[in-house]
């Protein structure tokens, strides 16, 4: 399958879910639509996008952390690294970005491609488990009712299942890097045992087996609860930075005024990043387009915002998270002349020790 066709069928999805968001949101009333977007004050971009950016400097100074048992390197080295994975996540289907941030690692320092999405596997775990715990606080201490029915309303499956889409991942993921940072040798004996019971050739099996060894060592150093204790300690600041972007892009949109106060408005922002990063979990489209902007904006209206004004603020702070992101991720590739499809095609190629 040719590359150009792998897009046009990732970008199927996106258009599906486009199309979802228009007709739940946009059609009836898209001239009131249209004036919300118009009356917003897009002054609050400039420390929404300061502080969006900031927190890419915090998980690279987390990465920094989860990669320090590997290599030496600096929160400084690591920064464009991150923003060109979150580059390559917003453009390509399937989160290729995390293959594009481990593979350039790899061109970057001395660690092996395997080793470095293991950490970055590491980091999504914990970040949903964050997701998770912000959800639960937001269901409890928010005064909101109708949540479960606009959940099966705007996706039209039962709300277990959708929970289930939501937590079993996580929950999953979690007990994999406990197992595999605990206990290697059984992880890796699991992991040979299902290779070769694979219904594949044998260097297939034997090149499974090969990245099972690889890919835990990534977890090395986790081996003590102290140093994932500190992991999750340095996951909050990061999503904290980015709640001060959805906290700013819901000023410009007068949010605290329909919510009737700004520690509602605060308490809001628990529902929205937790309930639009876990709806995106899922790799159904390229950067969560659609499927972000149906549940931060569902998470407004079961608060009693208008679906106007909800779905006019999520589409603006999405492509606040996207389009600024793409724009620095390219530029910063164009001058360091490294072509995105380089970056594609090597990514599953043995690790190199360049300085790109």
């Amino acid at each position: 399958m040719s590359r150009r066709t792998r897009i046009l069928l990732g970008l199927a999805p996106t258009a599906g879910f486009l199309a979802v968001l228009f007709f739940l949101f946009v059609r009836s009333d898209y001239r009131k639509w249209l004036d919300a977007l118009s009356e917003a004050n897009y002054a609050w971009l400039a420390p929404a996008l300061a502080a969006y950016f900031a927190s890419f400097y915090l998980r690279a100074f987390r990465w920094r952390y989860l990669l320090n048992p590997f290599t030496e390197t600096t929160t400084a080295r690591l920064y464009p690294v991150v923003i060109v994975g979150y580059m390559a996540n917003n453009l390509l289907p399937l989160r290729a970005g995390e293959f594009v941030r481990s593979y350039y690692l790899s061109r970057r320092e001395p660690i092996s491609g395997a080793t470095a999405l293991a950490t970055i596997i590491v980091e999504r775990v914990f970040d949903g488990l964050l997701m998770l715990l912000l959800l639960s606080a937001a269901v409890l201490f928010l005064p909101f009712s109708g949540l479960p029915e606009g959940v099966r309303d705007a996706i039209d499956i039962p709300v277990w299942a959708a929970a289930a889409v939501m937590v079993v991942p996580f929950v999953g993921g979690f007990a994999v890097i406990v197992l595999a940072a605990l206990h290697p040798q059984r992880f890796l004996a699991m992991s040979n045992r299902f290779a070769r019971r694979l219904p594949a050739p044998v260097r297939f099996r034997a090149l499974i087996s090969a990245f099972a060894k690889r890919f835990i060592d990534g977890f090395e150093g986790l081996h003590r609860p102290g140093r994932l204790a500190r992991v999750a300690v340095l996951t909050v600041p990061v999503w904290v930075a980015e709640g001060v972007a959805y906290y700013s892009i819901a000023l410009g949109f007068d949010l605290d005024s329909h919510l009737g106060s700004q520690w509602l408005l605060a308490g809001s922002m628990l529902l929205i990043i937790s309930l639009a990063n876990l709806a995106i979990s899922v790799p159904l489209s390229q950067g969560g387009v659609g499927p972000f902007e149906i549940f931060a904006a569902l998470a407004l209206v079961v608060l009693g915002v208008g679906s106007v004004h909800a779905s006019a603020y999520a589409i603006v702070l999405h492509a606040a998270l996207l389009l600024p992101v793409i724009a620095v991720g390219l530029l910063y590739l164009a001058v360091r002349s490294i072509p995105l499809g380089d970056l594609l095609q090597s990514r599953t190629e043995p690790a190199g020790k360049g300085q790109s």
